[in-house]
């Protein structure tokens, strides 16, 4: 017996919507159909809070767990995705201030597969976090947990966590779209997984800015699927889609109106300017809106920072430099020199188990310079690079928040880069930021956006930190005096 559920996630309440997820996952139902190889199919894309589908996928589950013959066990997600100690698979009310209960772990999906028992399980992630992905969950601790299964035999294949750029329309994801089409890129014969990998891994090698990601625990002949003629009736339909090949003249008119579009995303240099300069003034004159906030807080604006002194700036400029933004933002990366601790000779004339378990002092070691990167300068300058907004109290027992802005640009777009710090008293008058918690995201807009609505730059970050300064000061409350939950209210 082989068995499906898939997930896909187009609203979000904090998030931005992802519209081509909800049809990610009817596309893929479409595919597993055609396949005619999965006994029961389930499509999650609808009532998508976090109780919700969490019900939904330990109902399903559950419904198998006295099962011996489950020979695939196969979990499909689109939406948002965030690394914290896990990565986690965001909902529609994901919350960072709730982020356990707002989410499905990638630990939880694991249980739920071994729960089933099947021979082979398979776990596909299209997990682009399009228009607010968090900088240090793009890093190799997503796909490091994305492979942490501990399944006999285990297949993951995962889209990389970028911006808007990874879409290829509203209805289809980029990576989904290419995995339908390396499951159906076969005429006749059996589709391994390993098959899909090696036509995805081919589709996505001239697009720099996203690498699918793959893990692979079994023999490497995992089967998707035998080709059907659904299958190929599928491929068909798809194929319809594609563009024929055209003579120079029509390519050349193509070219045209594509360039044509791009041109319209252009806006004047003074343009952008009265527009940073407008977002400025809205900002100053901006007024606590969180009522609870408001009632302990007050804030204050500081707007002569340089992106090169914002809290975790050498994180921010590491994943910079992994997706290039020099080539396509006015940044550059300034690098700094430090002393590594190194093996004289890792790789010498010693065995590789002497080698791993032989016992060492300090004269195995030499200090190496290296470089790494450790800030990021802006190249063109605006009215302000980085906003830093104080929330202060007149109780000196309740820690200072600040929320900073920055702005990354390019010809035709801004990425808001923002994250909420909170201040820890390390004197009577002395307070550093807890690094640990700071976690920056970054969202990009078209200037046109910005130029029609100049509070754009701050809006959503303002009532993203007063929504987690909230959360600190509901904390204080003691348990047992805590507010209620309405009746009905889920809680995990």
């Amino acid at each position: 017996m082989n068995i499906a559920i898939l997930i896909g996630i187009s609203e979000y309440k904090l998030e931005a919507a992802l519209p081509a997820c909800a049809f990610d996952a009817e596309n893929m139902r479409q595919l597993l159909v055609a396949s005619k190889k999965y006994d029961d199919i389930q499509c999650i894309n609808h009532k998508t809070d976090a109780a919700q589908v969490k019900d939904e996928l330990r109902a399903f589950f559950a419904k198998y767990q006295n099962s011996s013959d489950i020979s695939e066990a196969l979990i499909y997600f689109s939406g948002h995705g965030v690394y914290q100690n896990d990565a986690l698979l965001c909902c529609s009310d994901f919350n960072a201030a709730r982020p356990s209960t707002t989410s499905i772990s990638n630990t939880e999906l694991d249980d739920l597969l071994r729960s089933v028992k099947p021979e082979v399980a398979v776990k596909i992630i299209d997990a682009c976090q399009s228009g607010s992905p968090y900088i240090k969950d793009a890093s190799a601790g997503f796909e490091k947990a994305l492979g942490a299964s501990k399944l006999k035999s285990f297949i993951c294949m995962a889209s990389s966590r970028q911006d808007q750029l990874s879409y290829a329309s509203k209805t289809e994801s980029a990576f989904t779209s290419k995995w339908i089409n390396a499951a159906l890129s076969k005429l006749d014969g059996t589709v391994f997984y390993r098959d899909i990998q090696a036509a995805l891994a081919d589709a996505f090698v001239s697009n720099p800015d996203q690498t699918p990601h793959f893990v692979n625990q079994g023999t490497g002949l995992e089967v998707f699927s035998t080709v059907t003629a659904e299958m190929k009736s599928l491929n068909v339909a798809r194929a319809k889609s594609v563009l024929p090949e055209k003579p120079d003249d029509a390519v050349a008119q193509l070219i045209e109106q594509e360039v044509a579009k791009i041109d319209k995303k252009f806006v004047p240099q003074e343009s952008v300017i009265d527009a940073i300069g407008q977002g400025k003034v809205g900002l100053n004159a901006y007024s606590i809106t969180e009522p609870i906030v408001k009632k302990f807080y007050s804030k204050e604006l500081t707007t002569d920072i340089k992106l090169s002194a914002i809290p975790k700036a050498r994180a921010v400029a590491d994943f910079a430099a992994e997706q290039a933004w020099p080539k396509r933002y006015f940044v550059k990366i300034i690098t700094e020199n430090y002393q590594a601790r190194v093996l004289k000779d890792p790789l010498g004339s010693l065995s590789l188990s002497t080698r791993l378990f032989a016992k060492r002092d300090d004269s195995d070691y030499v200090n190496e310079t290296k470089t790494r990167p450790a800030h990021l300068e802006a190249t063109e300058t605006l009215p302000f690079e980085v906003a830093e907004i104080s929330y202060t109290s007149s109780h000196p027992s309740l820690a200072v928040f600040q929320i900073y802005i920055g702005i990354v640009h390019a010809l035709t777009e801004v990425m808001i880069l923002s994250a909420t710090v909170r201040l820890a008293q390390r004197g009577w008058s002395q307070r550093t930021p807890e690094l640990s918690e700071v976690q920056w995201r970054y969202e990009s807009y078209a200037w046109a956006d910005v130029v029609r609505d100049p509070e754009i730059i701050w809006k959503a970050s303002l009532v993203r930190g007063e929504a987690d300064i909230r959360a600190y000061l509901e904390s204080l409350i003691p348990k047992n005096d805590a507010p209620v939950e309405e009746a009905g209210a889920k809680q995990d």
